[in-house]
């Protein structure tokens, strides 16, 4: 959030699994080490998450839970009221398929969902759904409603579709259309009878 200086969520991730390993020895020259601090399972030592203090008002802000080295889950305060605003969740990478080049090394668990209180509430009112890490759908209610009324569909990190409930009737009246790619203008498409069939929207006298 603009005026807010936070550590992005992935470089959570990836301190939290560096320390997992055992080699996070030193942190990033803009935030000091005792701003993050691994909890280690009494019996086991097995580490089980770690805090972050990312403004330094002693008080966690943000939470990476572990299996050892594995990322499960995460919660951010992105305002550092008190209240969690975003929770990431992982699973398992999928293998990678055989052959071919070595690839570098990735991490053993990726984003699968994450819920957002977009008004800083505590209340989720959007839902993001990833594969195999990627950003592919997302759900919004923008109104707190309690009904989604804003949908995404994304395609090789760009957005390819955002359909809108205009009308509060709990399914989309409008909706956009990207190229493919992220280039050139969308393509307004409409449904004004809630029949699930749209139809390109006609232009306005003056539009080219």
């Amino acid at each position: 959030m603009a005026g807010i200086h936070r550590i992005h969520p992935r470089r959570l991730i990836l301190c939290a699994a560096a320390l997992g390993a055992a080699a996070c020895a030193q942190a990033a020259p803009d935030r000091p080490a005792s701003r993050a601090t691994p909890v280690y399972d009494p019996d086991t030592r097995k580490l089980e998450r770690v805090t972050y203090d990312r403004n330094s008002d002693g008080r966690t802000d943000a939470t990476t839970y572990m299996n050892g080295a594995l990322v499960t889950h995460a919660e951010l305060d992105e305002n550092f009221d008190g209240t969690i605003d975003r929770r990431e969740y992982f699973v398992a990478r999928p293998s990678a398929a055989a052959g071919g080049a070595a690839a570098a090394p990735a991490p053993a668990t990726v984003l699968d969902r994450v819920e957002v209180s977009t008004r800083a509430d505590g209340r989720v009112t959007r839902r993001e759904r990833y594969e195999n890490g990627v950003l592919r759908h997302v759900e919004e209610d923008t109104d707190e409603d309690g009904r989604v009324d804003k949908w995404e569909t994304w395609e090789s990190g760009s957005l390819s579709m955002l359909a809108m409930d205009t009308l509060g009737r709990g399914r989309p009246d409008r909706r956009l259309v990207y190229p493919a790619g992220g280039g050139g203008e969308p393509r307004l498409e409409v449904d004004p009878d809630g029949t699930g069939t749209f139809a390109r929207a006609a232009q306005a006298p003056g539009d080219q």
